[in-house]
């Protein structure tokens, strides 16, 4: 085996391994969109950013936000869900639709490489204190 061959084969594992956010990080541009295929927006005036990786956080987040309409605006704040391991056709099928009755935006995070950049626990929420996309803490939280 060459060295050119050799170092190829080296360094393709460690490209497909993306680094997990950390507090000081820059947040990456992302491209996202929500259940009405409308671009979400991540700038300098995101604050925070909630991400859901489950269907009970995501109920958590539906009753937060349905108890708290303004949250989102008042905090210059986005909501996530980790959409990766849901099945296209149950995506299209039964949770878009679900989704599209909310009167807010869901980011739906639906590539791998982009999911596996996000800090997270089991069972919590992930969220992300920003400044100017300065990741300036990260919290795990049962609900806000």
């Amino acid at each position: 085996m060459t060295i050119k061959k050799w170092l190829f084969a080296m360094l393709i594992p460690v490209s497909l391994f993306a680094d997990v956010l950390q507090e000081n990080g820059i947040f990456p541009n992302v491209k996202l969109k929500d259940q009405f295929e409308k671009e979400v927006v991540i700038n300098a005036q995101t604050k925070q950013i909630i991400i859901a990786f489950t269907k009970a956080q995501g109920e958590t987040m539906k009753a937060f936000l349905e108890t708290n309409p303004n949250y989102l605006n008042d905090n210059n704040a986005l909501y996530m869900m980790d959409a990766t391991e849901v099945p296209s056709v149950i995506m299209s099928m039964f949770m878009m639709p679900k989704f599209k009755k909310y009167g807010y935006s869901v980011g739906l995070v639906e590539d791998k490489q982009t999911a596996q950049t996000l800090p997270k626990q089991n069972d919590k929420l992930t969220v992300l204190s920003l400044d100017n996309l300065r990741i300036t803490q990260i919290d795990f939280k049962e609900a806000l």
